[in-house]
């Protein structure tokens, strides 16, 4: 089933990961595009399991989102540096809806050995293995665009077999000139990956779980913002439903609330925690959020989805941000996110305050409703019922805490056990 609100996910998520590094635009879908036609060659995998697996490709870099430096993707990724793919790893495994397929993201930039010590089962393992050999095709000719199928070739034959797989290689070299022709047509592959991902009836949950786990993936970057979208969400369903808001509209704020950050993906770690008041350049580049929030969902949410994410810093007194709207322009629906982006804002942590207790949260709530800023009606409104929206509002920050405290967790562990029992050559990509 698709939601009307979520009109073209595969753009969305594909427009999110393209903001990442210019320089890797496209690397998802090309790298998808690859092990489609692997998959395809190897004829036992459904149309099901192939639309899974897809999507897991398009999103193997995800847990690049943590780390601002990401020319490790272009060079090398050695154990003791971050490990944006066990990062990744755990992000699919613990958040995303086919877990069952995350092991394959977790040696991508590691050796076939890794991937056959796994206990992955055996066609998975291969795909691993495969993941390796595409991945670093398509780096090469990100390094080098002008690269020819002959100098891919040799690409390919100079491949270190201690590392990359023979059979892995030969599958690639097999399908590499129907890679070559297409690589340069991103459209083409755009509409071949998107031709099979319709194929699969994919459930508004699921989508929501897909969205929700790239928004974590953001958030996570800092410990300061891991809360901040779970409380937004929680506190926004709240307001909606206690001021009354029909289904549709409640539904609407849910996921404009899920998304209204996502524009944080362009936005460098060193401003996200900045620990003072951020001015100038540093405060125009913070409030740019939006308007890549704006690009990554324009025509591929519904329009009230994309007003609710993109105007949750306008002021009804036309002072805010990106367009100084005022009153007159924000329907109930968006001035509920507003209020509850600030409440949640000031109920969390950051790295220039400390959690406000909620007596303080409404006095200031309180402040900026009588200075013309916020909505008075759902300050009200919240006023009304504190008690039960910041119980829920702390029980969803909870829940965030304790799934970023496990990924954290498990991450550290992961990499310390590498490290101590694992004998593994320096990663180095024959570019």
């Amino acid at each position: 089933m698709k939601s009307p609100e979520l009109k073209h996910l595969m753009e969305m998520i594909v427009q999110c990961l393209n903001q990442m590094d210019e320089r890797l635009t496209g690397h998802g879908e090309r790298v998808a595009y690859g092990m489609l036609t692997l998959l395809d060659a190897d004829g036992s995998f459904s149309s099901e399991e192939k639309a899974k697996i897809i999507w897991t490709m398009l999103l193997h870099d995800i847990g690049s989102f943590h780390n601002p430096d990401i020319k490790d993707l272009l060079k090398k990724e050695t154990d003791t540096a971050f490990s944006h793919s066990r990062y990744g790893y755990l992000f699919l495994n613990y958040l995303g809806p086919f877990p069952e397929y995350a092991g394959v993201v977790l040696y991508h930039h590691s050796g076939r050995k890794e991937a056959d010590r796994s206990d992955m089962p055996k066609r998975l393992k291969r795909l691993s293995k495969c993941l390796q050999v595409l991945d670093a095709v398509d780096l090469k000719q990100v390094g080098n665009p002008s690269v020819t199928l002959e100098q891919m070739e040799n690409f390919l034959n100079a491949m270190n077999t201690e590392r990359y797989e023979e059979d892995s290689i030969r599958a690639v070299k097999e399908m590499l000139p129907k890679l070559m022709r297409v690589l340069k047509s991103q459209e083409e592959i755009h509409q071949v990956l998107l031709g099979h991902l319709e194929q699969m009836r994919i459930s508004q949950d699921i989508q929501e779980q897909l969205l929700r786990m790239l928004v974590s993936s953001i958030d996570f970057r800092s410990h300061y913002t891991a809360l901040h979208c779970a409380v937004m969400v929680r506190v926004s369903d709240l307001l909606a439903q206690l001021c009354g808001l029909e289904e549709k509209e409640r539904r609407q704020v849910h996921l404009g609330a899920i998304l209204h950050d996502l524009g944080k993906i362009a936005i460098p770690s060193e401003i996200l925690e900045s620990p003072g008041k951020l001015e100038g350049k540093d405060w125009e580049i913070m409030k740019s959020h939006v308007s890549i929030t704006e690009k990554i969902l324009k025509g591929h949410v519904e329009e009230e989805v994309l007003q609710i994410a993109v105007r949750h810093h306008e002021t009804l007194n036309g002072q805010g941000y990106p367009y100084g709207i005022g009153e007159q322009g924000l329907s109930l629906p968006q001035r509920i996110a507003a209020v509850a982006d600030i409440a949640s804002a000031l109920s969390e942590e950051r790295s220039y305050k400390p959690a406000f207790p909620l007596e303080e949260v409404l006095e200031i709530l309180e402040n900026l409703a009588e200075n013309g800023r916020i909505c008075p009606y759902v300050f009200g409104v919240l006023k009304k019922n504190k008690d039960m929206v910041y119980e829920e509002a702390l029980k969803a920050g909870m829940e965030a805490r304790a799934m970023y405290e496990t990924i954290y967790t498990e991450y550290e562990k992961g990499q310390a056990w590498k490290k101590k029992f694992l004998e593994i050559p320096e990663r180095r990509l024959v570019f």
